[in-house]
């Protein structure tokens, strides 16, 4: 027998309860198989999770590190669970899935304009793969996925993936970077760099690695993040590869990549017989002016595409 998310359900209603007869009223179970099942998980743990006494229950030093695992551990496995069980969509909602797009804030404007009268709700997931899953799943009703590199997005049938657009990925370096004032960067100038690179499967780290090795070097992965990577960056604690409608935080550029080597594209995800799938496509459409005004509000992105380089 393992331990199991079912042994730590047990172990938080008898420190809530505070006595084994209290939590085997509030489980269904009767005191002595409570106690049984105390006793093999105990054996599990190798450790006296509780102390008895007279008043009841109280956990050990090591029952309290248990039991604050436990806190962290049964809220994310009951979210799973509701994630990813078939839902049917609730009456007036709309849930969106997303990647680190830029598109995102702009495609929640669009949903509530043109899909008034529907709550909005959205969830972040850095795996594209992942997505597409909720989506057929009908865990969520939209998504919006990036996809490293030319490869194609595999979606079963039923699910329809429509590109918003495909861009190149630029890099951001420290502000005081010896190539920070290079109008372009050549890749293989990065060579001896610290990386910053997300830590989000689905083979992008792949993409990533590939296109270093084909212009000639290895790269140093130093933080593997799928946060903050821009206060790294600004921190000169590395570069990394960005959006090219990103900002420019205080601390840090972004530069073009010479010959564009990375390629991303942003595609819109939902499944073909939902109820507002004709909606959907008019929601793909203005997901399209809405990238052309992220474009127009970057005059370093805007100027490279003029220059036909992009």
């Amino acid at each position: 027998m393992e331990l199991q998310v079912r042994h730590l359900r047990v172990l938080v209603a008898i420190a809530r309860a505070g006595s084994l007869n209290r939590a085997a009223g509030e489980l269904r179970l009767a005191q002595p198989a409570l106690s049984h099942q105390l006793r093999r998980i105990e054996q599990l743990v190798g450790e006296r999770l509780f102390d008895r006494g007279p008043r009841g229950v109280r956990p050990t030093r090591i029952g309290e590190l248990v039991l604050a695992r436990a806190a962290a551990i049964i809220p994310a496995f009951d979210e799973l669970d509701r994630d990813f069980r078939l839902q049917q969509p609730s009456p007036g909602g709309l849930r969106i899935g997303w990647n680190d797009s830029s598109l995102v804030p702009g495609l929640f404007g669009c949903v509530e304009r043109l899909l008034p009268g529907h709550e909005l709700t959205s969830r972040a997931d850095l795996s594209h793969s992942r997505l597409v899953t909720q989506v057929a799943g009908g865990c969520v009703d939209l998504a919006v996925a990036m996809i490293c590199g030319p490869r194609t997005l595999a979606v079963p049938d039923g699910v329809r993936a429509e590109r918003v657009v495909v861009e190149p990925s630029f890099v951001a370096l420290p502000s005081r970077h010896p190539l920070a004032a290079s109008p372009v960067v050549e890749l293989d100038d990065l060579a001896q760099e610290q990386w910053i690179v997300s830590s989000c499967g689905d083979g992008c780290r792949v993409v990533f690695r590939e296109m270093c090795l084909a212009h000639g070097f290895t790269p140093r992965i130093a933080h593997d993040v799928d946060a903050l990577r821009h206060r790294l960056v600004s921190g000169e604690h590395g570069v990394c590869l960005v959006q090219p409608t990103t900002p420019e935080p205080p601390g840090m550029v972004i530069r073009p990549l010479a010959g564009d080597p990375m390629k991303v594209q942003h595609v819109l995800l939902w499944r073909a017989d939902h109820p507002l799938g004709d909606r959907f496509a008019a929601v793909h459409l203005a997901a399209v002016t809405v990238y052309e005004r992220l474009v127009a509000q970057n005059d370093r992105y805007r100027g490279w595409l003029d220059n036909g380089v992009a």
